[in-house]
């Protein structure tokens, strides 16, 4: 699961954060975080990465065993 958040960029502008739902570690809602999210949409939507690797099952990658 994954939250959306969205608010004012660091820039001026305003954002997206695609973060995982009780991830590991707590993510920075900033482009800095620790887990180096992508930039989409000339920057105004930033995904960042699970500490927990979920996005392997989510895309068929990793199979639960």
């Amino acid at each position: 699961m994954w939250h959306l958040i969205s608010g004012p960029s660091e820039t001026g502008g305003y954002v997206t954060h695609v973060v995982p739902v009780d991830d590991l570690k707590e993510h920075d809602l900033r482009s800095e975080c620790w887990c180096y999210p992508d930039l989409h949409e000339d920057e105004r939507m930033v995904v960042h990465h699970s500490a927990d690797n979920r996005e392997d099952f989510e895309t068929g990658q990793r199979k639960p065993s």
